[in-house]
């Protein structure tokens, strides 16, 4: 019998940042498996439901998952989505904090983890997927300066940091934008090395309107990371009013409730009218690529209040099995390398669980974390 590892968050970090570019696929073609399983009829009969608990001071996530081989719970505290929590400014910056637990298929515990690293790094990892399929990456926006901005923009150099050539973090703290900004430049001159710009730019500087603009117009990649209630940007930002114009890769995974939304609900019509006719299934009218259809559907504000149906929804583990993906990095759908494409994530518990057995799999080799040998 395997003994139990206890990971603590600094012993997660330890092995998620320092993981090469060869690991980093392997890891992520596990989660796109996992992905693609999901959607399979199958797996999904076998899939339980999440279950959100609102208290005064937080709301707090319930996340099971199963799979013929393991199964395990997560569970996550955002303290800054609470009634009382909302009324206090100082708990704007919150931080949510949580764990995971693994066992295996008779039960027998696996795993104890500290959810916060690995919870940022499986969300912004299962965005990397579409991501490979792109194109083009030269130019990337990022809205937010937490744990899941800073992962997203982590993985991007550490998978294509050779084409990158311009970051901008939008915030509205220009002074954790700042902090954000410094920490990755930090990381970038020792680990990836990659000559991209990088810069940050405040919701509260005068021009920030025209700036924010500017940007939006020349991107190739938007990365949406917060948990935002209103749009963070008009549609009309993005260039996207032409059917025949290169479009961008937009992933949208900060917001995760109906009252939560990051994405301008007429930017989701934009991009059901430029897919019109490059459906990624071969399917008629336009589509909107998200991990879960049904909890899209339920929980997503941005499909919510752009009254889309579920036809109009395709899920990446969908794309991942049929013949539009030539392989795991390359994607032979013109729509999919160089079409305007949104990507909205609620999240999957079967990617906590790929990442969980891999970072196990990980902390066993290399000898890391707290070894319990009778549990």
């Amino acid at each position: 019998m395997s003994s139990l590892i206890v990971l603590s968050d600094a012993a997660v970090h330890e092995i998620l940042i320092s993981l090469s570019r060869d690991e980093i696929h392997q890891v992520r073609d596990r989660l796109a498996k996992s992905l693609e399983e999901f959607s399979t009829p199958e797996e999904r009969n076998f899939a339980p439901d999440s279950v959100v608990v609102t208290r005064p001071h937080a709301k707090t996530l319930f996340r099971p998952f199963t799979s013929s081989e393991n199964v395990g719970i997560k569970i996550i505290v955002d303290p800054s989505a609470g009634a009382e929590a909302q009324a206090s400014s100082a708990s704007s910056n919150a931080t949510l904090h949580g764990v995971l637990a693994l066992c295996d298929r008779d039960g027998l515990p696996l795993g104890i983890i500290n959810a916060d690293e690995i919870t940022g790094y499986r969300t912004s990892l299962s965005v990397m997927v579409p991501y490979a399929w792109r194109t083009r990456t030269t130019r990337i926006v990022v809205f937010g300066a937490g744990k899941q901005a800073l992962w997203h923009i982590r993985l991007a150099l550490a998978l294509r940091g050779d084409e990158i050539e311009h970051i901008a973090i939008v915030n509205r703290s220009a002074a954790r934008g700042e902090s954000l900004l410094s920490q990755v430049r930090s990381e970038n001159e020792q680990r990836w090395r990659s000559s991209v710009e990088m810069l940050c730019v405040s919701s509260t500087r005068p021009d920030y309107e025209q700036k924010l603009e500017s940007l939006m117009a020349t991107a190739d990649v938007v990365f949406c990371t917060t948990p935002s209630t209103k749009p963070l940007f008009p549609a009309r930002y993005l260039k996207v009013q032409q059917a025949s114009s290169t479009g961008c890769y937009i992933s949208s995974i900060g917001s995760w409730q109906p009252d939560m939304m990051e994405l301008d609900p007429q930017l989701l019509q934009h991009g059901l009218d430029l897919s019109r006719g490059q459906h990624p299934l071969g399917d008629e009218g336009g589509a909107i690529l998200v991990d879960d259809r049904e909890e899209s559907l339920r929980s997503s504000g941005e499909i919510i209040n752009s009254q889309l149906r579920a036809e109009q929804l395709v899920e990446v583990g969908e794309v991942l099995s049929s013949k539009t993906t030539t392989s795991k990095d390359q994607s032979s759908s013109p729509w999919l390398a160089d079409g305007f494409v949104i990507y909205k994530s609620v999240g999957v518990s079967a990617t906590d669980l790929a990442a969980g057995t891999a970072v196990l799999s990980l902390a066993r080799e290399r000898g890391v974390g707290v070894s319990v040998s009778d549990f």
